[in-house]
C-alpha cells in the first residue's frame, strides 16, 4: 500500500518572496511552525509544535535537508509522530502569470500504518499552506522582517531582500 500527497497553488507574488516564505526559519515559522530550518544541503532541523501525548505526538517533526535549487525547488526528509518510514517533502516553484504556482509534493507512505497518518497530513498541509498568503503579505508590506535579515550585524538589509 502506498500513497502520495500533492497540492497546487497560486499566490500573486514573485517567486523569490514565496522561496523566503518556504526557507526563511522566521518566515516559515509565520505560517507553520517554529523551526531551526535553513535551507542548506545536509542540514537536519526540528519543526516544533505542541505535543499531543494520547497520540504519541512528542511535538517534533525532523528532516534533513536534500536539494536546495534557489529560488525553484527544494526538498527534505520528513518524519515525526507515530510515522514508521521517512518521508520526501518537495516543493517546485515556477513564475507563472505574474505570481507564483508553487506545487508540493509529500511523497513516500507506504504500509497501512503510514497511508492512514497521510489523511491526517493532508488535512494539516491544506490548513497551513492557507497561511501562506498572509505571511506573504506581510513580507510585500514589509511588515514582517526575515531572520538572515535580523543576522546581519550592520543593520543594513541586503537590496534584493528587499524587494521581496
Amino acid at each position: 500500500m502506498k500513497r502520495d500527497l500533492k497540492f497546487e497553488r497560486f499566490y500573486p507574488h514573485p517567486v523569490e518572496r514565496v522561496w523566503a516564505a518556504l526557507t526563511d526559519s522566521k518566515a516559515l515559522a509565520g505560517w507553520y511552525m517554529d523551526n531551526d530550518f535553513q535551507p542548506v544541503v545536509g542540514h537536519r532541523f526540528q519543526f516544533r509544535t505542541t505535543p499531543v501525548p494520547e497520540q504519541r505526538f512528542d511535538g517534533f517533526l525532523r528532516g534533513q535537508v536534500l536539494t536546495v535549487e534557489a529560488p525553484y525547488k527544494l526538498a527534505y526528509s520528513f518524519i515525526g509522530g507515530t510515522m514508521e518510514r521517512e518521508t520526501i517533502v518537495t516543493w517546485t516553484l515556477t513564475a507563472h502569470n505574474g505570481g507564483t504556482l508553487l506545487v508540493l509534493e509529500h511523497t513516500g507512505f507506504t504500509g497501512l500504518h503510514d497511508v492512514a497518518v497521510s489523511h491526517i497530513l493532508e488535512s494539516g498541509w491544506n490548513t497551513f499552506m492557507a497561511n501562506i498568503p498572509a505571511v506573504l503579505d506581510a513580507l510585500a508590506r514589509g511588515k514582517m522582517s526575515l531572520q538572515q535579515d535580523e543576522g546581519q550585524s550592520n543593520g543594513d538589509h541586503d537590496e534584493g531582500q528587499q524587494s521581496l
